[in-house]
């Protein structure tokens, strides 16, 4: 789909002419099915960063097509005919046995990543692995982590013509996934140059930030055995 034809699709789903032409009409319409309300600043460079704001993309007042892309993908609804593909069911069982507190972040590098047009499949929980995949040679800090359900992993697939998911060991995309688990506080631990490895996101307290690694895992064990969020700022 071509770029005048999103603006069409989200115009369509705002309840405005879908003509491809993005008026201060259609802004106004947009900013209210975002916000429920009408903008109190009518300027529209402003209407637009308050939109990309919200949808997180560049806040610049300016509609690139990733502003587009991000719309089209918030508020132009999916065919209801459309089954789940593959690897949304796949991400739908691993996401079960994730630690509670790290599938808000999964999702959200899933979400920001589709709007790219990239396909992320979580890969076995990393808490759950154990030695099998040699949780040996990890470092403290990830020793940490992983037993307390704070790494996950991922691999790209991308889509072909027929439809079928094909997974990637080495992708440019890898690097820019890595940047956006960055942008939502994740920290990516595979080589983002080479990528030999399978990329893997630690999600490290935001209250361990100066901490060392070994009071960091103290005060994991303490909060798990008396059943506290891990990610609370107490």
């Amino acid at each position: 789909m071509d770029y005048s034809e999103k603006i069409k699709a989200v115009q369509q789903s705002v309840g405005v002419e879908a003509d491809g032409i993005a008026a201060s009409k259609t802004w106004i319409a947009i900013y209210h099915q975002l916000f429920a309300s009408v903008p109190y600043d009518l300027n529209i460079e402003s209407i637009i960063k308050a939109v990309q704001q919200k949808i997180k993309v560049r806040v610049n007042g300016q509609a690139s097509s990733r502003t587009w892309d991000a719309l089209y993908y918030h508020l132009v609804p999916q065919e209801q005919v459309e089954e789940k593909s593959c690897i949304e069911e796949h991400n739908e069982i691993i996401l079960q046995s994730m630690t509670k507190e790290v599938v808000p972040f999964a999702l959200e590098l899933i979400r920001l990543a589709a709007i790219e047009n990239i396909y992320i499949k979580l890969m076995a929980c990393a808490a759950q692995r154990g030695n099998a995949f040699g949780l040996s040679k990890h470092t403290a800090t990830d020793q940490g982590q992983l037993d307390f359900g704070l790494v996950f992993d991922i691999g790209i697939y991308e889509k072909m013509e027929s439809g079928a998911y094909v997974y990637r060991d080495i992708s440019p995309l890898y690097t820019r996934v890595a940047k956006i688990g960055n942008s939502i506080g994740l920290t990516c631990a595979a080589d983002q140059k080479t990528f030999t490895s399978i990329p893997q996101f630690e999600l490290r307290p935001a209250w361990a930030v100066r901490m060392k690694e070994m009071d960091m895992i103290k005060e994991l064990c303490r909060r798990k055995k008396e059943n506290i969020n891990l990610l609370a700022i107490l």
